[in-house]
């Protein structure tokens, strides 16, 4: 069976909460996940699916104390799919913010999915608790591979993604020799810490039958980004938003949808799974 997945960093843009909608609508996705959202999104964006989308979660859902849902901690996720799903407890991850990973279980032609959808905190803004969700997800993912699992989202991570080098995570350096080294002290804890905790999800996950689903078709020759912006005169662009899943989908295409600036800072992820 062949389904489609969708997943997009919406940037907590209320007023173009109906130009994002209809971008999901045109492409049409079999489940679509949504990051950044925010209170007054969350509740837009269920009205604006439920039609296409009988079921939808929304990490929200999920907090018994809404009044934790400010600053630094008003974003949530949502799941939106046109096939049954049940959302998990948020408990059974160890993270820091609960409402930055939300897990449902979808049936899918017999079959049972768990998919997992994160916004991970940016390590600039929010230090160590960047780090503290990736090992969570990691955790989790490992003791739990003998599922159907599919992980996607916005991670902040990799720094960069060299042809020659291959991952670059924040922690790292390039010395003046050209050479890839990790910073012993990073953002006042143990950078081979911070390095590890990139590292594990976006490679490391191979070795508990997951993979990424763009490097699973492309190699680090072809350059892709699903964020950018500019610094001084030049514009940095970083491929944050990805997709993992168990080895047992078969990638059929994975692309990022680019030119949506105006409607969020991020490119949404679409690919095609044969399950």
């Amino acid at each position: 069976m062949k389904f489609t997945c969708f997943s997009w960093n919406t940037a907590k843009r209320l007023k173009y909460a109906y130009e994002q909608v209809n971008l999901i609508q045109q492409n049409n996705p079999d489940i679509v996940a949504l990051q950044e959202v925010i209170s007054s999104t969350n509740k837009k964006f269920k009205k604006l699916l439920i039609s296409q989308y009988p079921y939808i979660a929304s990490s929200f859902d999920l907090v018994e104390d809404k009044s934790i849902l400010i600053n630094k901690r008003m974003f949530g996720q949502i799941i939106a799919s046109k096939f049954p799903l049940q959302p998990e407890n948020p408990t059974k991850l160890d993270i820091p913010w609960q409402e930055r990973v939300l897990t449902v279980n979808i049936q899918l032609n017999g079959k049972e999915i768990t998919m997992h959808t994160t916004h991970i905190p940016p390590g600039s803004q929010n230090g160590w608790i960047k780090i503290e969700t990736l090992e969570g997800i990691y955790n989790r993912l490992s003791a739990t591979k003998d599922q159907l699992n599919i992980l996607c989202g916005d991670f902040n991570a990799p720094k960069d993604e060299d042809p020659k080098r291959g991952m670059i995570s924040f922690a790292q350096r390039i010395n003046g020799k050209g050479e890839v080294k990790i910073k012993s002290s990073f953002r006042g804890g143990d950078g081979n810490r911070w390095d590890r905790g990139e590292r594990n999800i976006i490679l490391e996950l191979d070795k508990h039958g997951m993979q990424d689903s763009f490097r699973s078709l492309y190699s680090y020759q072809i350059q892709e980004y699903s964020w950018q912006f500019r610094r001084k005169d030049k514009i940095l662009k970083r491929r944050f938003d990805h997709f993992f899943a168990s080895n047992q989908f078969k990638v059929l295409s994975a692309k990022y949808l680019h030119n949506q600036k105006k409607i969020s800072d991020h490119s949404p992820m679409l690919v095609e799974y044969k399950l």
